[in-house]
């Protein structure tokens, strides 16, 4: 089983940056200087779309249901034929993941549909496409899983639409490494390894022997990067570190659960079971005022908003008083 990315750990001597960071993912997916690559690769993992071209859509939708946080994409593009492309990396899997991706699709459906010139209640195709560090589905051993629109009390499961669709591609499931790799192995568990492995490379391997995924090595390759950027890679990640070291403490007195995803709620009542309550009370305003620490290091080394919230999990508003 390919081991899973836990600990992001800056190099100023690492070749490639991690593609599955929050930086990494988005730069080499998201971003217009890497768009070529990003097209290539959505044609290789649905080659009956024939996908010629994309744009890049904003990764922040407003929900407008009461304060309700608004859906912040990874990747967010629209391709040629209008249909919507949302994806996803999601290190860290929590039993929310599934409800959120059901947000965020419901949010693209929405603002698709919203901003087309359908009459009625026509809706075009979008996609949701998650690549996972963990495992989401225990009792599935292949990979990728769809979901579709389907009728399940029927003898014969029948797809009812194919506007709407997830994906989810659980990267630990593909058996491997990228030193196995041989002309007979396809192309997703290439890419897999690729995702996986990528930043413990020194040089691109001999045996990758895919023009695609050279392409995204040179890319992530730090040496051809401008000094800015490289600044800006080593910023996230020491963030993501930062949160990463956190969360092993977490893990070790039993509060993983309910950490990432509302963590003000979450942390209180993890670290009240089997306390006394005021013990626990005591811990959790250690526990809150520690998570405003790192928000607070990480807002003065300018990152994103968004990554200080996957890191800590405060929302806007406490993350703007800070």
């Amino acid at each position: 089983m390919a081991r899973k990315y836990r600990n992001f750990v800056y190099d100023e001597n690492q070749r490639f940056i991690y593609p599955t960071s929050d930086w990494g993912f988005k730069y080499l997916l998201g971003s217009e200087e890497n768009k070529d690559i990003l097209l290539e690769l959505l044609n290789r993992l649905f080659p009956d779309y024939h996908i010629e071209s994309l744009e890049y859509l904003p990764r922040d939708i407003t929900i407008p249901v009461g304060k309700m946080r608004d859906a912040s994409f990874d990747v967010h593009c629209r391709l040629k034929d209008g249909s919507r492309m949302v994806i996803e990396m999601q290190n860290y899997v929590k039993s929310s993941f599934f409800d959120r991706s059901t947000i965020y699709t419901a949010a693209a459906v929405l603002d698709h549909y919203v901003n087309s010139r359908n009459k009625g209640y026509s809706i075009g195709r979008t996609i949701f496409l998650a690549f996972a560090g963990d495992p989401l589905f225990k009792t599935v051993a292949r990979t990728p899983v769809r979901l579709a629109m389907c009728d399940i009390d029927e003898p014969q499961t029948t797809q009812r639409s194919d506007k709407v669709l997830q994906i989810f591609l659980e990267l630990p499931k593909f058996g491997g490494s990228l030193q196995e790799i041989n002309e007979d192995t396809p192309f997703l568990e290439k890419l897999s390894y690729v995702l996986m492995e990528m930043a413990d490379c020194e040089d691109i391997p001999d045996n990758l022997n895919d023009p695609l995924l050279e392409r995204l090595f040179k890319a992530a390759d730090t040496a051809r990067m401008k000094q800015d950027t490289k600044e800006s890679y080593m910023k996230s990640i020491l963030g993501e570190a930062e949160y990463e070291a956190n969360l092993e403490d977490w893990k070790a007195e039993g509060l993983e659960e309910g950490l990432k995803e509302g963590l003000k709620e979450g942390l209180a009542k993890g670290l009240a079971e089997g306390r006394a309550e005021g013990r626990a009370e005591g811990r959790a305003e250690g526990r809150a005022e520690s998570q405003r620490e790192v928000a607070r290091k990480m807002k003065a080394e300018g990152l994103a908003s968004e990554l200080i919230f996957n890191c800590t999990g405060l929302n806007a508003d406490e993350i703007e008083v800070l």
